[in-house]
Order: C-alpha cells, then sequence, then structure tokens
C-alpha cells in the first residue's frame, strides 16, 4: 500500500512539474496550438498512422478484405461520432465556458457526464442503425464497431469540454497516452491474435481510455455530485432545445463535408466491403488526402479565437458595462472587425500557401500513393475545393460570434443541399469527379464572407436587438 502510495505520490509531482513547465509562454503557445490540432483532427491522424502502420504489417498476413473492413469501420466510426457529439458538444461547450466566466462551477462535472452520456446514446442508435442498414457482420465486426463509434463520440465531447476549461496540457497528456495504448495494443494483437475483431477492439481501448482519463480530470477539476446528474441532465436537455438552430447548423456542417461520399457510396460505382461498409476508395482516399490539408486552418482559427478575438470581445463588453456612449461603442465594433479580419487574412493566407504548396506537390503525393492519373487529377481539384470550404468556415465563425447562428445554419444547410445537388447531376453527367464539392465550396465562401461582414458591421444592433434572445419568449 505504501509502496503504491509513493508511486503516486511521485506521479503527481512529474504532473506538478510538467505543468509548471508549460506555463512558459513560449511553450503555452506551443501547447495551445498543439491541442487546437488535437481538437480540430487527432482522432483522424492517430487512425491514419494507426492504419497505415497495421495495413503495412498486416496485410500480408490478414488479407487485403480483412484489412479493408478494418479501415471503413475507423471511416464509419469517426464519421458518425462528430455527429452525434458535435451539436451537443458545441453547446456544452458553450455553457461550461460561461460557467467559468461566471465563477459559477458546481454542475460543470455533471454536465460533461451528461453531455458525454447523451452522445453515447446518440452515437450507439446511429450505429445501431446503420448496421441495420447495410446488413454489417459478422457479430465481431459490428459489436465492435458500435464500441468505436461510441468512444469516439466520448472523445469528441471530451476535447470540446477540456478546450473550453483550457486544460490544453492534460489535453495533450491524455490523447498522447490514449493513442499511444491504441497503437501499442493493436501491434500486439497483429502478432498475436491479427484478426480484424481484435484489432477493433485494440484500438478502441485507447480511445475509451483517454475518454476515461478526461472524466476523472474533470470531476478532479471541478466538485463532481451524482445526486444532481438528473437534473443537470433536464438542464442540458433544455439547453439543446434553446440552442437547436445551433445544433442544426453544426449537424448540417457535419453532413455537407461528407454528403458528396454518400452519392458515391450509394451510387452504381460503390463497392461493398466483406463486412457489408459502402465505400469508394478511388474518391475517399483523394479527398480525405485534401481534407488533412487544412487541420493548421482548424487549429490555428481555435487558438486565435481563445486569444485575440477573445480579448477584443471582453474590451468591447468592458466598455459597454461602463455605460459609455454609442459613438464609444462603435469605436470598440471597428476595431473588433478590425482584429477579427486581420486574423482570419492570416489564417486564410497560410492555408493557401500550404494548398499551392500541396498542388505543387501533387504529382509526388500521386506517386507516393499509387494514385491513378484520374486521381490525381481530382487531388488537385480537392485541394482547392477544401481551401474554399475552410474559408467558408472561416467566415461562418464570425457569425456564431455575432450569435446569427439562423445564418449559420442557413450557410451550412444552402452548402449541403448544393453540394448534394450538384454531386447528383455532375455523377449522373459526367461521372466521379471532385468538381462539385469545389463549387459548392467556392458559392458558399462567397455567401458566407458577405454574411460575415454585413454581421460585424451591425454588430451592436445584433447585440441589443436583433439577436438578443431576452427579447423574445421562449
Amino acid at each position: 500500500m505504501s509502496h503504491s502510495r509513493r508511486i503516486h505520490d511521485r506521479l503527481r509531482a512529474v504532473a506538478r512539474d510538467a505543468e509548471w513547465l508549460m506555463a512558459d509562454p513560449l511553450l503555452a503557445g506551443i501547447c495551445r496550438f498543439g491541442a487546437a490540432i488535437i481538437v480540430a483532427a487527432g482522432p483522424w491522424l492517430v487512425s491514419v498512422i494507426a492504419l497505415a502502420i497495421i495495413s503495412v504489417t498486416m496485410t500480408p498476413i490478414m488479407g487485403l478484405a480483412a484489412v479493408e473492413d478494418l479501415r471503413l469501420t475507423f471511416v464509419y466510426a469517426f464519421s458518425i461520432a462528430p455527429l452525434a457529439a458535435g451539436p451537443i458538444g458545441a453547446v456544452t461547450a458553450r455553457s461550461i465556458s460561461a460557467a467559468v466566466e461566471a465563477g459559477e462551477h458546481a454542475t460543470i462535472a455533471e454536465l460533461f457526464l451528461s453531455s458525454a452520456a447523451l452522445s453515447g446514446i446518440v452515437a450507439q442508435i446511429v450505429a445501431i442503425a446503420v448496421i441495420l442498414l447495410l446488413g454489417i457482420g459478422p457479430v465481431g465486426v459490428a459489436t465492435g464497431f458500435v464500441f468505436l463509434t461510441v468512444s469516439a463520440a466520448l472523445l469528441w465531447t471530451s476535447f470540446a469540454v477540456l478546450a473550453a476549461v483550457k486544460s490544453y496540457g492534460f489535453l495533450i497528456a491524455a490523447f498522447t497516452c490514449g493513442m499511444a495504448l491504441s497503437v501499442g495494443c493493436a501491434l500486439l494483437a497483429a502478432i498475436y491474435a491479427p484478426t480484424t475483431e481484435v484489432l477493433i477492439w485494440c484500438l478502441a481501448a485507447g480511445i475509451s481510455f483517454c475518454a476515461a482519463l478526461s472524466i476523472r480530470h474533470i470531476q478532479q477539476m471541478f466538485p463532481c455530485r451524482y445526486d444532481r446528474f438528473a437534473d443537470t441532465f433536464r438542464q442540458l436537455l433544455r439547453e439543446l432545445r434553446a440552442n437547436a438552430i445551433l445544433c442544426i447548423g453544426v449537424f448540417l456542417a457535419i453532413c455537407g463535408v461528407w454528403i458528396d461520399k454518400w452519392v458515391f457510396w450509394f451510387g452504381p460505382d460503390g463497392v461493398r466491403s466483406t463486412a457489408g461498409f459502402l465505400h469508394y476508395s478511388a474518391y475517399d482516399s483523394v479527398m480525405f488526402l485534401s481534407h488533412l490539408s487544412v487541420i493548421p486552418t482548424y487549429a490555428a482559427l481555435l487558438v486565435f479565437h481563445h486569444g485575440d478575438l477573445v480579448a477584443v470581445i471582453e474590451r468591447f463588453k468592458t466598455v459597454l458595462e461602463s455605460r459609455a456612449t454609442h459613438a464609444v461603442l462603435r469605436n470598440r465594433i471597428d476595431g473588433l472587425a478590425r482584429v477579427a479580419w486581420s486574423g482570419l487574412f492570416n489564417i486564410a493566407l497560410v492555408q493557401a500557401a500550404i494548398t499551392i504548396g500541396l498542388i505543387l506537390m501533387s504529382p509526388l503525393l500521386a506517386k507516393s500513393f499509387d494514385f491513378s492519373f484520374g486521381q490525381f487529377l481530382m487531388m488537385r481539384v480537392g485541394l482547392i475545393g477544401v481551401f474554399f470550404h475552410s474559408l467558408m468556415f472561416l467566415c461562418a465563425s464570425l457569425l456564431l460570434v455575432a450569435n446569427r447562428t439562423r445564418h449559420f445554419a442557413i450557410i451550412q444547410g444552402g452548402f449541403l443541399l448544393l453540394n448534394l445537388g450538384l454531386s447528383l447531376t455532375l455523377y449522373a453527367t459526367i461521372g466521379i469527379s471532385a468538381y462539385a464539392f469545389l463549387v459548392s465550396s467556392l458559392v458558399a465562401a462567397v455567401v458566407a464572407f458577405y454574411a460575415a461582414y454585413k454581421a460585424l458591421l451591425a454588430y451592436d444592433y445584433h447585440l441589443f436587438l436583433g439577436e438578443n434572445d431576452s427579447l423574445y419568449g421562449r
């Protein structure tokens, strides 16, 4: 007992030393950016690395079909998980951020547990529906798929909450430990029990471990009383109803990214794996690689939002609370617009440089991934389309800053419908291509820029009248 106690004390001492080290201004900035990358696409990156290692080592042993089922299990799980956890996590993160700013910590832990439970339930229902719809089997693969989907939903919810409480150092540590456990278990299983079912459970174990660490960390940070769980759960449901437009917007935004893939999956050229997963790898692999190119943009946006943008908004609120004149408020609004647009311009400029560099490197990338000439051309179009989609996302984020959630949802819904319509039309006329995503992203980016410009220009009107929920009955 005393030996385990000494080990526990040493681990706590190491954690305190690491926390002190990360408090350095330079390391703190690096830590925030690293955490932002993890929040934006951490599970995808590690899954790609783990699946790449397993594919290289296990394809000669297990066969191409078994490895394909493993890859598609992850693709489906990590496409369903954001659909379930994205809207719930967004509302939960907003509520927790407001509670932290107000110093009201009583229900934060229970709110996190409630959102995690709800995300897991929704993810499980959707995963089971997909299994019944597509006839996924055998039972081991189907069961592992459900568990992996629920674990991924818990992970996304955990990331949203940890970012809301600014626990960046722990987020990186927990994610690193969990993903190391996933890869380690998968490599051991690949040596001793190389089956698709076992590898799915091994990779899901690390994800579940990361989510469990996050839950425990929040419980240690904030007081937790389980007797209030039911009341907090009902409070979360009320918050979701009150923010229904935001939830719909987030849901449509996630569906909009996947809708062109779903069109090709369910089309006549779609392929069904041994386990029953629909896919079209010739398009999926190219577009997935293209989407990875905007991870720096999403990470930089999170850092910018929690840094300079929040600071300028707080300065505006300070002037507002001091009962300043409207001229002073307008001056602060002009400053807010300058900071917002300059920050987004810098992020877009860096993303443009990344996109141009990847387009110039596309022959080398196509050779490295053994793409055909058609996939090579599709990758170039996809990279440009993803760039415009990132511009749309950057501008849409300003709509949320101005609390224009309805416009945010309308733009995301418009992008979804346009991407769906163009995908069906072009698929029927010219076949598989990335032009539907490119045109949809370009149009949505222009509309989002105009809407964001008008929203920031009338920020004071939206604050006091247009988007002031207190003026309207619920």
